[in-house]
């Protein structure tokens, strides 16, 4: 039986970086970002503890566990390719990073808060990648298996 996940082990693995991005409560964006993270995060554990469960049914033999397990790795890898906190954040940010590209006149301010957004973007694609790493790994399925490829 694998072991259970712990909150900072998927804190670690998933956009770990969003500790250093302004809180939350700075712009309706960045609360947009953060609640992307915390939802991938939620995500993890719900998956996790859904391996888990399957994992410790005594009656259930081990090609079952790993037939379920499969199972539930393609289900959420098929949510994770449509994550609706993912693309609400990433539609905020692109509209927010094109106007700020159209200015000519930036403070360097601006500029470098619209340098943080695009990193804080490519951080959260990262985190995307690291979550499909993380359910191929937990389910158990391989990245040849028939399933639609995550796209960030």
């Amino acid at each position: 039986m694998t072991k259970r996940l712990t909150k900072n082990e998927i804190a670690v693995r998933i956009v770990p970086t969003h500790l250093r991005w302004p809180e939350a409560g700075a712009s309706l964006l960045w609360r947009r970002l953060h609640e992307c993270v915390q939802q991938l995060h939620e995500f993890a554990r719900a998956v996790d503890d859904n391996c888990c469960e399957i994992e410790q049914g005594r009656e259930v033999s081990r090609d079952e566990i790993v037939r379920h397990r499969a199972e539930i790795g393609h289900e959420a890898l098929m949510k994770l390719a449509a994550f609706g906190p993912f693309q609400i954040a990433k539609q905020a940010a692109s509209k927010e990073i094109e106007t700020l590209q159209k200015r000519e006149d930036l403070t360097s301010q601006e500029a470098q808060g619209k340098q943080r957004l695009m990193m804080a973007m490519d951080e959260l694609r990262d985190g995307i990648a690291a979550m499909e790493r993380l359910l191929r790994e937990r389910c158990k399925v391989s990245a040849g298996s028939a399933c639609r490829p995550v796209c960030y």
